[in-house]
This record gives C-alpha cells, sequence and structure tokens, in this order.
C-alpha cells in the first residue's frame, strides 16, 4: 500500500511539471504572437484633404483622406502605423527615400522630387488643377492657349507634378505666399485668374467666405494622379507594397476614397456657412 502511495505521488509530481511547462509554453507563444511591427509613415502637409494637421500642437492628429487605407492594412499585417510629420515636405521625402520612413501618402508620377520611390498600382485619386475666376470671366478660358494672353497667380503651397511645372512656365503665373494675398490680387484685378487644386481650393476659399463668389472652370487643366509611395530601402518593402496593391486593386477602395474627398469637403463647407468675406472683396 505504502508503494503505491509513492507511486501515485510520484505520477502527481511529474504531471504538475508537465502542466508548468505547457503553461510557460503557452505564454511565450501568446507573446511572440501578438508581437506588433512598426512602420512610419508621411504625406503631404498643409494640403488637406490630401494631407493636414488639424491641431498644430499636437501633430498626432495628422489627418488625410488616405488614411484609411494603412488603417486597414496595419490591422490586417499586424502592423502599427506611425505618423512622421515634424519636418519640411521636401525632407520627409528624403526620409522616405533613405528608408527612415516607410510610406508616403501621396506622390506623382514622373516627377523627380519621388525619384528612388516604388509606386503602389493603381492611382488613388486625381488632382485636377483648375482655374478659379469671378463668375462673369470664367467663361474666357476653354484651353490653356486662352492664358496665354492672361497674367496669374497660383500658391507656393500648391503640390504639381514636373509635367504642370513644366506646362506653367509656358504662362505667366506668378506664386504666392499666401491665400489672403493670392486672392486679394484676384479680386483687385492685380491678376487674371487663379490656378488651384480644385479639392483644396473648395476648403480654402470656403475658409475665407468666398467659396460662392467665385468659379471653377467647368474642365480641369491638367488631372495629377495620385499614388502611395513606398521606400525602396524599407526593411519590408515586398510585403507593404504587394499588401498595399491588394487593396488599392479593390473597386472598394477607390469607392472609400471618393466618399471620405467628399465628406471632408462637405463638412468644411457647411462649417464656414455664413463666414464674412474679406474686406477686399468691397
Amino acid at each position: 500500500m505504502l508503494k503505491i502511495g509513492k507511486i501515485l505521488f510520484f505520477l502527481a509530481v511529474i504531471e504538475v511539471f508537465f502542466i508548468k511547462e505547457g503553461f510557460a509554453q503557452v505564454e511565450f507563444n501568446t507573446s511572440v504572437n501578438r508581437e506588433v511591427k512598426q512602420l512610419r509613415a508621411t504625406g503631404f502637409l498643409d494640403y488637406p484633404p490630401f494631407g493636414y494637421i488639424p491641431n498644430r500642437f499636437y501633430p498626432d492628429s495628422y489627418e488625410s483622406i488616405f488614411k484609411q487605407i494603412l488603417d486597414q492594412y496595419g490591422k490586417e499585417a499586424n502592423f502599427l502605423i506611425d505618423y512622421s510629420v515634424n519636418s519640411p515636405y521636401e525632407t520627409l521625402v528624403r526620409k522616405v527615400r533613405g528608408g527612415e520612413i516607410d510610406i508616403i501618402l501621396g506622390i506623382y508620377h514622373d516627377t523627380e522630387m519621388y525619384d528612388g520611390l516604388d509606386y503602389v498600382f493603381p492611382a488613388l485619386i486625381n488632382n485636377p488643377i483648375v482655374v478659379v475666376m469671378p463668375p462673369n470671366r470664367i467663361n474666357e478660358v476653354k484651353t490653356t492657349d486662352d492664358l496665354k494672353k492672361m497674367k496669374g497667380a497660383i500658391g507656393s503651397g500648391e503640390h504639381l507634378s514636373d509635367f504642370v511645372v513644366k506646362e506653367l512656365a509656358k504662362l505667366d503665373v506668378v506664386k504666392i505666399d499666401s491665400p489672403y494675398e493670392l486672392y486679394k490680387k484676384l479680386y483687385l484685378r492685380e491678376v487674371d485668374y487663379v490656378l488651384a487644386s480644385e479639392y483644396n481650393a473648395r476648403v480654402v476659399l470656403a475658409e475665407m467666405g468666398l467659396r460662392n463668389q467665385l468659379s471653377f472652370s467647368k474642365q480641369p487643366l491638367w488631372n495629377i494622379p495620385i499614388f502611395l509611395g513606398v521606400s525602396k530601402v524599407s526593411r519590408y518593402r515586398n510585403q507593404i507594397k504587394n499588401g498595399l496593391q491588394r487593396i488599392v486593386e479593390k473597386p472598394e477602395t477607390g469607392q472609400n476614397i471618393k466618399k471620405a474627398l467628399a465628406d471632408y469637403i462637405g463638412s468644411v463647407e457647411q462649417k464656414y456657412i455664413g463666414v464674412v468675406a474679406p474686406d477686399f472683396t468691397k
């Protein structure tokens, strides 16, 4: 009887040992499975709806109509997305090229600034560049040839492809730093027209109380396709590029981007209804 008791005790000790080892193994595997890798991303700055910081005191509040794609990819691939927006835009692009940043939300094809980056095809959306003029003059412009007889202006914060920059060189267009001065020149007839990204202009004009006082050309002069970009020296280069491409190729992705665009512009225009236009309009 004593011998049987010792055997049972010995078996119980062995069972407890293996159970503890099993729990330790499960705990270890759980820790590994929960490991979240980090990706760094950036994009256009102060260029809504493509990229902007709603609160300058909180750079982490960075927003873009393209963020939803990265949010989806991060969940699928178990990546934590960290946004880098605390440097000038040109510096951020160089950091993407150097691998310090993995992804950039919004780049133009055949544009020297983005040389050395991988493109995620197809394009997400186009950035239409339009003519902005008083309603009684907007019909004067049908093609770029009409602009050659006029003097124009464009905001220095616009992001353009190299092709559009070359086309602008054929026109008499000056760069103006602030939206206020840009549209002041238009109202004071110091320039005949303003060239602007249609979507960004809708936001800017709404904030200034000018949206209903100025008109856009019916057709854009140029439509610049916007792509996602991936650093060629990112440690996750192929994984990121292939994963993002699968998402971008889905029809619903383009539909969601267009909805986000319309929702954002609509919300801004609604928010600034009733804003008093600047004195230079009087």
